[in-house]
């Protein structure tokens, strides 16, 4: 069970904090200079993708690095926004006339398909390319396809799994085999998987170091998803606050009712909207719709039970505070986070403060 006690660690990258973190340097480390392995090659990969997980949806956030024979960096780049070259081409126009007999290190498996932009096998094969390593699959119909197409024109190919890549390319995964939003469900509890406080205990679980990586968040995704009896219970506002790089979220509230409380200071956002639609998979649908690729679940133990049951989860943080509450209501989906994320290959733990916040992937079905 891997551990991040901080964004990047030593010589290697930990946690989706910073998977969804833009605060990555613009270049790999000595590109030009040092001799790196494809190993580190493909680490420098994911931090360049990390870089365009909001701003490259509804596409993919894809990081490129471009090594010589001798394994000399000459090139890097990553997708910026859709219509944008993607990253291997980015890399590939900066090695230039060194892509001869090169090696292509990619976050995602190469596109073969024409979209808004062309396929990323023929600018590879054009450039001359050796052999190309990427960490993901491309589940997409319309893109798949890409590693045998280059194995077929005579280019060696590797499929090299990268935890973080993976986490990196989860909503584009969810999306392309669920065609529905990608789903992170947030939630606070004690020790003994209690989700509401006894009124002793005080309103927080909780630690400010951790409301503080919720805001963070909340400025990364595309929409806050909660219930009505959140909004009247919390009265929350739900924006991202406190984080300097941020979007704007689309605040979403599911009811049957046609209204909102008139004082609920979620109508202080820019953007509220009632879902009204009844099962989780259609609250899912009018998101997709409204334009969400990325959905926080933000609510109280009815909805957030009623995701679960539905598998329509892709990813728990749940952030355990220190302090007992064994008079505590609204039991936890996941009791013990610990047990649950044990021997998991994508989970992450980390600090926070006197809490703890384990990131656990979730083998959605729905």
């Amino acid at each position: 069970m891997p551990h991040a006690s901080s964004a990047f660690g030593r010589g290697s990258v930990e946690g989706l904090k910073f998977v969804t973190n833009q605060h990555q340097p613009a270049a790999p480390p000595h590109c030009g200079a040092a001799v790196v392995s494809e190993a580190r090659a493909l680490e420098w990969a994911v931090r360049l993708g990390a870089k365009s997980w909001v701003s490259a949806r509804p596409n993919p956030p894809v990081g490129c690095v471009v090594l010589t024979r001798s394994g000399k960096c000459v090139g890097y780049g990553r997708h910026t926004s859709p219509g944008e070259p993607h990253a291997e081409v980015v890399a590939l126009q900066m090695a230039g006339s060194q892509s001869k007999d090169s090696t292509v290190v990619v976050t995602l498996e190469p596109c073969n398909h024409h979209g808004r932009t062309p396929p990323c096998t023929e600018r590879i094969l054009k450039s001359g390319v050796r052999r190309v390593v990427y960490a993901t699959k491309d589940p997409n119909p319309a893109a798949e396809g890409g590693s045998d197409f280059l194995k077929h024109h005579g280019i060696d190919v590797e499929h090299v799994p990268h935890r973080l890549a993976d986490r990196l390319n989860a909503p584009h995964v969810t999306w392309s085999m669920k065609s529905r939003p990608h789903v992170i469900a947030k939630w606070a509890q004690s020790p003994e998987g209690n989700m509401c406080p006894p009124p002793t205990h005080g309103q927080w679980i909780s630690s400010v170091r951790s409301r503080m990586e919720v805001h963070r968040i909340r400025g990364r995704v595309d929409a806050v998803l909660t219930g009505m009896g959140s909004v009247i219970a919390d009265d929350c506002l739900l924006s991202p606050r406190n984080h300097k790089r941020r979007q704007t979220p689309l605040i979403a509230v599911a009811s049957r009712s046609r209204s909102l409380p008139p004082t609920a200071r979620v109508l202080e956002n820019p953007s509220v909207e009632l879902i009204t639609e009844g099962n989780p998979l259609d609250q899912l649908k009018a998101l997709q719709r409204l334009g969400a690729h990325v959905v926080l679940l933000e609510a109280g133990p009815r909805l957030l039970h009623a995701y679960w049951k539905a598998n329509l989860i892709d990813e728990a943080w749940i952030f355990v505070g220190p302090k007992p509450m064994p008079d505590g209501t609204g039991r936890s989906p996941v009791p013990s986070p610990e047990k649950r994320l044990r021997g998991h290959p994508k989970g992450f733990t980390m600090d926070l403060g006197p809490d703890r916040l384990y990131q656990i992937p979730i083998e959605s079905k729905g």
